[in-house]
């Protein structure tokens, strides 16, 4: 029998269905300004040299041999290995920049590789830069060393490099195993591809597997859906991300090549959700944030339980408090009370790395007041919770009268069963969850401002 606790109406999925954020960052990346350049973003490094708890530091790879229709991400399509000898090259002298204002605050908890596809980098370029960082930064016993991998193009040999240089967590790219629908999206993966690679990471001992989806995709449907979804649990693998596909081919055209007719609709998209989430919690795994899930003995679980999780750049993590620092083109930074990022095109990054030492194009530096609601808006995305009192303790304010009109706002929500409200908290109630993005856009000043109207940029939120 399906459990209805977490089903929501197609009434209630039309009037919440908008433009709105997935809140990666607050402020969210349209409200950083230009202003925010490379000079500013030296003075963050300076003052968070004063710091002294653990780096998260991400790099970006951005090279693929061949760009998928739905790809969000900053990528360069290339052939030529020799472009990432000279990427690494640029990143070898932001480095030793970054790692310069830094002065002695060099200890790193956590460490990403993302992209674009980090393996395609070969053996000998993934230890140099592994050597670069380790020249510059001492990276703790306890870290987690996360890399993300495309099962098409990753080799054994690869996977065993990366595990003796430490990394302890791979994340693939699956997105769908239905033969159409990769056909749709322009990437041709079978499942015995992705289950040689997951068994080979087993065999070293890997601490964790990620497997990473994508609900809504051209061609979808909930059956042949269901049958990739039976696939992942059958190879088990640990952590599962299951994103709604953002379709914004103004934003990247090359989306373009995706045929708007394919596309299922808003309803067949929750459904593809729901169907997502009941196959998942009857295989035991634990629902984390709005859209990914963990086996019940992972990290992220028990942070879950604990309230103590938290959400950077880099997803969902239980390393909370640490400044993050990225390097490579378009990557983010979070430190010192302030946001910046490193400019999106590898020709300008090169110019400006060779130029300026550092590559930041925007940012932004929080107010009082945006640092209350980033924490608000974390508490509800990560852990579904808000205590009226924790806010109190941490920012010294009385949050029932700050939020007053928030909470009034809330009473829509509470009316239709998707969150509840006591004198000292709001709970984001399970069939709330996949609408906790239109929750937290009620403590989102910003938005407000602009009249509620979101950007562009976002994805719908259904």
């Amino acid at each position: 029998m399906k459990d209805n606790t977490f089903r929501v109406s197609r009434d209630l999925l039309r009037k919440y269905d908008r433009v709105g954020p997935r809140y990666t960052s607050y402020p969210t990346v349209p409200e950083w300004s230009a202003d925010f350049g490379a000079d500013e973003y030296r003075r963050a490094l300076d003052l968070a040299s004063k710091g002294d708890s653990p780096l998260s530091l991400y790099f970006h790879l951005p090279f693929c041999s061949k760009r998928c229709f739905y790809c969000g991400c900053t990528t360069v399509i290339s052939s030529r290995a020799d472009r990432a000898d000279t990427y690494i090259d640029v990143l070898d002298k932001e480095i030793e920049q970054v790692a310069s204002h830094l002065g002695s605050r060099n200890k790193v908890a956590q460490l990403h590789w993302g992209g674009g596809t980090p393996t395609f980098l070969y053996n000998r370029q993934i230890e140099r830069l592994f050597g670069l960082i380790s020249d510059h930064f001492q990276i703790n016993p306890d870290a987690e060393l996360a890399i993300e991998v495309d099962p098409r193009v990753t080799t054994h040999e690869q996977l065993t490099l990366l595990r003796q240089l430490g990394f302890n967590r791979v994340s693939m790219g699956v997105q769908d195993l239905t033969p159409e629908v990769q056909e749709a999206i322009g990437r041709n993966q079978t499942a015995e591809e992705t289950e040689d690679l997951i068994n080979h990471c087993r065999s070293l001992k890997y601490d964790g597997i990620n497997v990473d989806l994508i609900y809504g995709l051209p061609r979808q449907t909930v059956d042949n859906f269901a049958q990739t979804i039976a696939e992942v649990i059958r190879m088990g693998a640990d952590r599962v991300a299951v994103y709604s596909f953002a379709f914004l081919p103004s934003v990247k055209s090359h989306q373009k090549l995706i045929d708007v007719q394919t596309l299922p609709p808003a309803d067949t998209k929750y459904e593809l959700f729901a169907m997502t989430v009941e196959k998942f919690l009857e295989a035991g795994y634990v629902q984390i944030g709005m859209d990914h899930f963990a086996r019940p003995d992972d990290d992220l679980a028990r942070s879950l339980a604990e309230g103590q999780l938290y959400r950077n750049f880099m997803g969902y993590t239980t390393r909370k408090g640490s400044d993050s620092i990225g390097f490579g083109m378009s990557s983010i930074s979070e430190l010192a009370g302030c946001f910046s990022q490193n400019v999106s095109k590898l020709g300008e990054y090169t110019e400006m790395i060779n130029k300026l030492d550092l590559a930041a194009f925007r940012g932004c530096r929080l107010s009082d007041d945006d640092k209350i609601r980033q924490q608000v808006i974390l508490s509800l995305m990560c852990n579904f919770k808000l205590s009226f009192d924790d806010i109190e303790k941490q920012f010294g304010i009385d949050s029932r009268k700050y939020f007053s009109l928030e909470l009034g706002e809330m009473k829509q929500f509470i009316d239709d069963g998707l969150a509840a409200m006591d004198k000292d908290t709001i709970t984001v109630l399970p069939r709330g969850r996949i609408l906790v993005r239109n929750i937290a856009m009620v403590f989102d000043a910003y938005l407000r401002n602009k009249g509620k109207e979101g950007s562009a940029t976002f994805s719908r939120t259904i």
